[in-house]
């Protein structure tokens, strides 16, 4: 007899986000309105691949409570349905410019620091014109 493991419905959504997430291209923005690449001292670096993997940390660090404080997928994984990480006001939390790091995380707030500066990230604007970020196809 086998014993199938119980996730609950917070484990099961921070599963499908990390699911989600892991199926973005490492190698290539997945929607326009993000950079590739940033200059820097030593030239110019990726920057999605930092993002993405920035997407992975919060999940693994805070998922299951973002999921228990009733954070959809959308709020932290949204693009604009049409125009991608151009629309901000259909942005999730989580789809930045540059990667940072979640140092708090209440019912409406979020708060990534990068660099010593912390921003806020509230709820979108405009969530119905909203896709997770692996669905976009810019159609």
């Amino acid at each position: 007899m086998s014993v199938a493991l119980a996730l609950t419905d917070a484990q099961q959504l921070a599963a499908s986000w990390r699911i989600g997430v892991c199926s973005l291209p490492e190698d290539r923005v997945p929607c326009p309105g993000m950079i590739w690449t940033a200059p820097g001292a030593r030239g110019r670096s990726g920057v999605w691949p930092a993002v993405r993997k920035a997407m992975l940390a919060f999940i693994d660090e805070w998922g299951e409570d973002a999921a228990r404080l009733g954070w959809s997928t959308e709020a932290l994984f949204g693009v604009h349905r049409l125009a991608g990480a151009y629309r901000v006001d259909s942005v999730g939390a989580l789809v930045t410019i540059y990667p940072r790091r979640c140092v708090a995380l209440c019912e409406r707030e979020i708060h990534l620091e990068r660099r010593g500066s912390i921003t806020v990230a509230t709820a979108q604007t405009n969530p119905a014109d909203s896709v997770t970020i692996w669905l976009f196809r810019g159609e």
